[in-house]
């Protein structure tokens, strides 16, 4: 919970349980969080619209929101990210370009989608972006070479296909990495599950359990951004386009993954008293024995996210150092995502000549 009065490191609210509500009243913001169920007692905070702490809240089942509440929050850059009990993506609200700027975007996004040369040249940069942030992860020597070579391989692609293929390849590698670093206790042995139900989405270990409420968080981010700048997040380049999933805010999330498995392995090695993943979850029998965590190591695990899209590199930009564009500066995470997608946009328009994702 962000402390009144004191400097905070992070900005996101997390509200699950019967109860659990966002609402106006007296020209304020009250967040409420589900009753306890042995204390019947309730957290509440309230705000005035442009003081609210957060820049995102996520909004777990059994959550209420009001009509007046979501307009207060998208006028003041507050986005709303709504996940099922098991961390599941279902649906986020933010404010969106509404002007001619966003018409002219999203036609010359169509126009760049459909020309094959442009296509291709998109999909390269972009897995290349995807393996260059796994390579910048990874601590082994020899795991890195590996990656690097793929990423050699991706550059002098000839199609899709080819792409796809190295990208696959060069997957399994990082995959069997990453999960060489977590404490087998965890029963973490791949990103799929076991059984029948091996999808993602079922979550049968914590690990799994925490990437999918981490990854609904990033892709809640980038369909943000996507939208902010005026594009269509239905409307892919390298994500085939399916009825009622966003195709672009799929490909546009794949250099940053790492942003969210970093912050999922800090967290499973704090200490045990802090993320107590050991003992933090039940399974639901209803649902397939998938794994509900408990709201406190959500709440723990989210504030270490939002500390991780804080974080601070060094980076150039069109607006500079200062005024000075040729000279590098701290920039956070999060805002690199939204000024390279600002950066796609400006492609599409022509009025920038290469594409670093």
């Amino acid at each position: 919970m962000t402390q009144l009065g004191q400097q905070n490191h992070y900005d996101i609210k997390y509200l699950r349980g019967y109860g659990s509500q966002i609402s106006v009243k007296n020209q304020r913001i009250v967040l409420k969080n589900g009753i306890d169920a042995f204390t019947e007692k309730q957290e509440t905070e309230e705000y005035v619209p442009t003081g609210i702490p957060y820049s995102r809240i996520v909004l777990g089942k059994d959550g209420y929101v009001s009509n007046k509440a979501i307009q207060l929050l998208a006028d003041n850059h507050v986005s709303l990210v709504f996940l099922d009990s098991f961390g599941n993506f279902k649906a986020c609200l933010h404010e969106v370009m509404s002007s001619f700027t966003g018409s002219n975007r999203r036609m010359a996004q169509y126009d760049t989608f459909r020309d094959a040369e442009n296509v291709l040249y998109l999909q390269k940069e972009l897995i290349k972006a995807k393996l260059q942030s796994e390579i910048d992860f990874v601590k082994d020597e020899f795991v890195k070479s590996k990656l690097k070579r793929f990423q050699e391989y991706v550059s002098n692609a000839k199609s899709y296909k080819e792409i796809l293929s190295h990208e696959a390849k060069a997957g399994i590698i990082y995959r069997n990495y990453y999960v060489s670093l977590f404490d087998p206790k965890y029963g973490f042995t791949q990103r799929k599950n076991d059984g029948r139900r091996s999808k993602p989405r079922y979550a049968t270990n914590v690990i799994n359990a925490l990437l999918n409420y981490g990854f609904s968080v990033l892709y809640s981010e980038v369909a943000k951004n996507i939208n902010g700048q005026g594009l269509d997040p239905y409307f892919g380049f390298y994500h085939k386009s399916h009825e009622s999933e966003q195709a672009l805010v799929y490909d546009l999330v794949e250099p940053y993954r790492v942003l969210v498995e970093s912050a999922i392995l800090e967290f499973s090695k704090t200490e045990r008293r802090w993320s107590r993943l050991d003992n933090c979850f039940r399974l639901n029998e209803k649902y397939h024995y998938q794994i509900i965590l408990d709201k406190l190591t959500i709440e723990r695990f989210l504030e270490t996210l939002s500390r991780k899209f804080n974080e601070k590199r060094r980076y150039i930009s069109r607006y500079g150092n200062r005024g000075q564009s040729t000279e590098e500066a701290l920039t956070r995470e999060s805002t690199i995502m939204k000024l390279k997608i600002e950066n796609l946009a400006l492609f599409c328009l022509n009025l920038r000549k290469t594409m670093n994702f």
